[in-house]
């Protein structure tokens, strides 16, 4: 937390494919935030990047990192850096937003939350499910008992992510992208899963591979038994043709039904009490990254309480990385089972 700091100055490291929307985040919040320095090993993408924004280009990390004028790293890298990178932006007192998944493995992760306890800076876990608006509210109409006793959640993430993520062949390296898919991206509504339906406690998974060009699976299906008893199903895939274009979640309880449109749609409430049997709750889309931005920053400049610590960072990671044993054993495993 920085309390009483006008404005955070932030570099954001890596400037891929999914910085422009972190940067564009950030221009969204120009009175609390600003992106004033760009890194990536690709000096000519970060130029690209910097130019786009306003900002300067960093020749390495280390001058980031040595940077007086740098409070906060966005850390936009693939995952298998994650771990170095944070821990050295957390010893040298910088606080970091990193992007998901938090890392390959529970000990990367473990590491990561030692060194943020040490250094007294903010490790938050850049997960956009975890924050944007419609998903909060999701959370709080089921604990209110609107919807009764949950009975289970449903959810599909589904499209092709052909073009520009081709591109960046790391996603669908396993050894640099800790996993295929259900990591990469299933691990959206894996987070959505659990801040809805709460802890889990055994996971079950089939995996599969249809697009040859992509490696580690690109197709998966979850149950998850969550600790309160309830069920969960996630359809996960990026080989399907296009983005799937009915609701992505649902929650089932014994008084009503929850909805959430998908990708980032509007929240509905259905019940039979209800006018036309279904109540509106948020019509419009979710600005996610923006959201997202704006959360880390309440956190780290005004001390609110994160909804993205690094421990659930962890806890989505142990979730999936148990659905991941089950394919490969052929059984349901408890997440106890990964500690």
């Amino acid at each position: 937390m920085t309390r009483g700091m006008a404005l955070l100055r932030v570099a954001l490291v890596g400037c891929g494919l999914i910085s422009e929307a972190h940067a564009r985040a950030y221009a969204g919040h120009h009175d609390r935030a600003r992106i004033t320095v760009c890194f990536d090993t690709d000096l000519s993408r970060a130029a690209e990047r910097a130019d786009a924004i306003g900002a300067r280009v960093a020749s390495s990390y280390e001058e980031v990192l040595t940077d007086p004028e740098v409070d906060s790293i966005e850390l936009c890298t693939p995952p298998h850096l994650h771990t170095d990178q944070v821990i050295a932006a957390l010893e040298a007192g910088k606080h970091v937003s990193c992007q998901k998944p938090l890392a390959r493995t529970l000990g990367e992760c473990d590491a990561m939350i030692e060194a943020a306890e040490r250094s007294g800076r903010v490790l938050f876990y850049a997960e956009m499910y975890r924050t944007m608006g419609v998903a909060v509210r999701a959370r709080e109409v089921v604990e209110s008992g609107r919807i009764g006793k949950l009975v289970g959640i449903q959810a599909t993430y589904a499209h092709w992510q052909g073009g520009p993520y081709l591109d960046t062949p790391w996603r669908y390296n396993p050894k640099v992208a800790g996993g295929g898919q259900l990591l990469d991206g299933g691990i959206h509504h894996i987070a959505l899963m659990r801040l809805v339906g709460g802890d889990v406690e055994a996971a079950s998974c089939f995996t599969n591979r249809i697009r040859p060009e992509l490696g580690g699976d690109d197709t998966a299906t979850v149950i998850l038994r969550f600790a309160e008893g309830h069920l969960g199903t996630l359809m996960s895939t990026q080989a399907a043709g296009t983005w799937f274009p009915g609701p992505g979640f649902v929650a089932f309880g014994t008084e009503g039904i929850l909805t959430i449109g998908g990708p980032y749609g509007g929240l509905v409430v259905h019940h039979d009490d209800l006018p036309d049997r279904r109540e509106v709750l948020i019509s419009e889309r979710a600005d996610a990254f923006g959201e997202m931005v704006g959360h880390f920053l309440d956190v780290v400049l005004d001390g609110v309480p994160s909804r993205a610590t690094a421990q659930t960072g962890r806890e989505d990671l142990r979730t999936v990385l148990a659905a991941y044993r089950s394919a490969d054993e052929g059984r349901s495993v408890l997440l106890s089972e990964l500690p």
